[in-house]
């Protein structure tokens, strides 16, 4: 009796050990997170490299727009390489067929020149290489996806913001609006115009003065004149913010105060965010940056897998009705704009407050 007591005290002995020394292994790896099989099995296998081709790096939207990208491929699986074209098109069209050496899932591309980087997107797809283009609409090839501003959209808010301010103002929706366009070269502008027009459309309390600015230049002389024979104009609707910084010594000079003129604009750049704060720019029509990176990722898995992209309206990030059209150049996501004002213009969430 003692002898098998003896036998099954050591044998019960050993377990304890063993059972205490894989416990605190265990333990030891749960603190310090250090073992090998839980630190495999943390490991997520790439599910390949995604190239991101940038116009350049020098504005808070680019840069923004690379950073998301990074981001959401890799929220996605995907190893994402941004490479800075400088703005000059001959350096992207080389980036571009270097990368095609390398055989990545899918190129992802802000064209600095529309035409001259359609040969070169021609041969990634004969390659077997699916391209993507984001916030310029590239129509000389067939994309397998687009995600850009609907600038038709942005131009119907503009013109409907418009509309609440004179009605503010002037008790309805009537007066004097002065739009500046850009370059008539432009379909950015063009398709602004348009959606604009929309809206005016049988408004016949409203006067619209409608002027462009070839090379985007000249506005500021532009509203001064305008200033000089129509000194009732209650909005001025410039088409880029990037335009606007330079009318408001006109309206200074011309013993206007901020807010006496109602100024909008679109884009949402960083310098119509700070006009917004000392109450020179009333609205804009921001860029939704993160939704026009995130349309690009939600869709990526559909045209990877060559999956049939429907018409409709989609809901990405957050963002609702969102139409998505199947054009002549492949299926694109047309992304609405973000009316900013004094409410949320210091939303950090806005590419222009990006750093």
């Amino acid at each position: 009796m003692k002898k098998y007591f003896l036998k099954t005290t050591v044998l019960f002995l050993v377990v304890v050990f063993i059972g205490a020394l894989s416990f605190g292994c265990l333990g030891k790896t749960n603190t310090n997170g250090d073992n090998s099989a839980t630190t495999a099995v943390a490991k997520v296998e790439s599910k390949g490299t995604i190239y991101w081709f940038a116009t350049d790096m020098v504005n808070g939207f680019n840069i923004g727009s690379s950073t998301n990208a990074q981001k959401f491929g890799q929220e996605a699986g995907y190893e994402v390489k941004v490479l800075d074209a400088k703005n000059v098109p001959d350096t992207q069209i080389n980036q571009v067929e270097t990368a095609i050496s390398l055989k990545p899932k899918a190129l992802m591309v802000k064209a600095v020149d529309n035409q001259t980087i359609v040969e070169s997107i021609n041969k990634a797809k004969a390659a077997g290489i699916k391209v993507m283009a984001y916030d310029n609409t590239i129509k000389g090839t067939k994309m397998d996806f687009s995600s850009v501003l609907g600038c038709v959209k942005v131009g119907e808010l503009a013109a409907n913001e418009c509309l609440r301010l004179l009605k503010e103002k002037n008790g309805a929706e009537k007066g004097k609006i002065l739009q500046i366009m850009g370059d008539l070269s432009d379909q950015y502008t063009v398709l602004i115009g348009e959606g604009f027009a929309n809206v005016m459309k049988g408004k016949p309390d409203i006067t619209l003065i409608t002027k462009d600015s070839p090379g985007y230049q000249g506005q500021a002389n532009t509203v001064g004149d305008q200033l000089a024979v129509n000194k009732d104009i209650d909005i001025i609707f410039v088409h880029a913010d990037s335009m606007i910084p330079s009318i408001v010594p006109v309206l200074e000079e011309k013993g206007y105060k901020a807010g006496d003129i109602k100024l909008l604009g679109t884009d949402g750049d960083p310098s119509a965010l700070d006009l917004i704060r000392t109450g020179w720019i009333t609205s804009t029509v921001g860029v939704p940056m993160i939704q026009q990176v995130g349309g690009m990722f939600q869709f990526l898995d559909d045209v990877l897998n060559g999956t049939a992209i429907k018409d409709g309206n989609y809901e990405v990030r957050g963002v609702k009705d969102i139409q998505l059209k199947n054009e002549e150049w492949g299926p694109t996501l047309y992304l609405p704009g973000t009316i900013i004002t004094k409410d949320n213009v210091d939303d950090p969430n806005l590419w222009g407050n990006l750093k």
